[in-house]
């Protein structure tokens, strides 16, 4: 009898351990399901950051205020719009393909001021969001030499259209420093583009 016991509660718990088994398995195919169903698209990933010639990153010293940070990298397509942010410049116009491309934040803040000073004569390109300028539409529309340029940059193609439309000025400069005044707005989404004149 006892014998008989012991082997009718072994198979009861063989039959509960496979039991448990078969609800796991179920929950985990139910739950990668719906995962599935609400995963989103990401932006593809940005190209990797290339070394910028020394004799290139020598052309420009940049100061903002209030300071964030920034770097440099070549302006090509793949190339990372801002550090902050994986958006990507997908359209490049020739004319700023290779340049030296300073890549600070998405959105700097209200009050924020560039100081260029360039070490060698180069073309500047100065472009910005047509809507979340920072007030860069008035600024430049004033600044003497600027000459507004028919084409510009566009970034996040395959994401809606928010990186479509920018607006882009461009400056013959010799060596010397030049000043760009203090946003009036928040969210200031620009990019500056530097190419030797000796190109």
């Amino acid at each position: 009898m006892r014998f008989f016991r012991t082997g009718m509660m072994k198979k009861n718990m063989g039959m509960v351990f496979i039991l448990a088994l078969v609800l796991a398995q179920s929950f985990l195919f139910v739950s990668g399901c719906a995962s599935l169903g609400t995963r989103q698209a990401r932006p593809k990933s940005p190209l990797p950051k290339e070394k910028v010639p020394r004799g290139i990153e020598e052309l420009v010293k940049i100061k903002v205020t209030p300071e964030f940070n920034f770097g440099f990298d070549r302006m090509r397509p793949g190339v990372l719009q801002h550090l902050d942010r994986q958006y990507t410049y997908d359209v490049v116009p020739p004319e700023l393909m290779n340049g030296l491309l300073f890549q600070g934040i998405h959105r700097p803040p209200k009050g924020t001021a560039i100081e260029i000073e360039l070490l060698a004569p180069a073309k500047i390109y100065f472009f910005f969001h047509h809507r979340e300028d920072g007030g860069y539409t008035d600024i430049f529309s004033k600044l003497k030499g600027w000459k507004r340029s028919a084409m510009f940059p566009q970034y996040d193609i395959h994401h809606g259209d928010h990186g479509l439309n920018m607006v882009m000025y461009q400056l013959e400069a010799d060596a010397g420093i030049y000043a760009i005044a203090p946003t009036t707005k928040d969210r200031a989404c620009f990019s500056i583009v530097f190419q030797p004149k000796n190109r």
